[in-house]
């Protein structure tokens, strides 16, 4: 049962309207935290989120309710009947981190680390899995980076339709808190990265797998041991180090039977790595590029257990 003074989370879906999504916080009946996501006039939004901000739900709907702009309702009237929603219990607070599930079993996975916004390294590596008969795709942050080239990455992802995971950094973009050292991003592309999950759940061969970027889900307003995979996710980051601290492999063994995942992948260290303990399967994924070569990771289907390769070319002509 959620106590009257924590803070709830939700992400409400709207009809009618360009924003696909509203995001917004209510806590002991005050609204915070509004977020218009994925399309509308972006400066219109952010001055309706700032002026409601830190008023109490009555005043809010008070200021909502009755307002049209199309199709017989507006981002106002929206985020009034998405309020009303979550006071109503039609709408289940959102958990911390966003989960991805991938429809479809796949025999063969291709696992790309950190691209850091370039395009190019992805177009490369694209070329060079395409040989190898892969059934998807998966970027497992962080997606941008230092490059200026971080709007042209996320056009090359849309368009060959690759699974993406959203990184500490991708994070970071998609609330405005990254390092002033990194290239502005339009509007348009924190959204896209908001919306991006922060875990993504997949079947290879007859196993369950998980895929995120590392410890700083964490730290994400709301995160609990109730939240989806939280187990796999405490023992990852924080018992092992990342599979960094061999001394506490017994005790990661022992918990494995209460693990809903069979595979689990992560790519906060940047290094490569592969351990399998407990009946199941750990991964961590490098960069997809060290200056010299880029790599990837291929997961397939085992003749009796999952099997992963590490693919590194020599490709730096092909890329700069």
């Amino acid at each position: 049962m959620h106590s009257i003074c924590e803070t709830q989370r939700y992400i409400y879906q709207t009809e009618g309207v360009c924003p696909p999504e509203i995001h917004f916080c209510i806590q002991a009946n005050i609204l915070r935290d509004v977020r218009f996501v994925g399309g509308g006039c972006p400066g219109n939004a952010q001055l309706v989120s700032r002026l409601l901000n830190e008023r109490p739900i009555t005043e809010v709907l008070e200021l909502l309710n009755g307002i049209t702009c199309r199709n017989d309702t507006s981002c106002p009237q929206q985020l009034a009947e998405a309020i009303e929603a979550a006071q109503g219990g039609r709408i289940e607070p959102a958990y911390s981190f966003k989960v991805y599930t991938d429809p479809l079993p796949r025999n063969r996975m291709a696992l790309i680390g950190n691209l850091d916004g370039n395009s190019d390294i992805l177009a490369a590596l694209l070329r060079d899995i395409r040989q190898e008969g892969v059934e998807t795709v998966v970027c497992l942050g962080n997606l941008t980076g230092a490059s200026c080239d971080d709007n042209k990455l996320f056009q090359v992802i849309k368009k060959e339709g690759l699974l993406a995971v959203q990184g500490e950094l991708d994070w970071r973009y998609a609330q405005g808190t990254e390092s002033t050292a990194f290239a502005p991003l339009e509007q348009t592309q924190r959204d896209r990265l908001v919306r991006l999950p922060q875990l993504i759940t997949f079947r290879i061969a007859d196993k369950t797998g998980i895929g995120f970027y590392g410890a700083y889900l964490q730290d994400l307003p709301g995160f609990s041991d109730f939240e989806p995979f939280a187990l796999e996710i405490n023992m990852v980051t924080g018992l092992t180090q990342f599979l960094q601290d061999e001394s506490v492999f017994p005790a990661l063994e022992s918990m494995t039977a209460q693990f809903e995942a069979q595979v689990i992948v992560f790519s906060q260290i940047q290094k490569w790595g592969t351990w399998h303990i407990g009946g199941v399967d750990f991964i961590s994924l490098g960069p997809a590029f060290d200056g010299n070569r880029i790599m990837w990771g291929l997961l397939a289907e085992g003749a009796e257990k999952i099997d992963f390769k590490i693919i590194k070319k020599s490709n730096v002509r092909r890329i700069v």
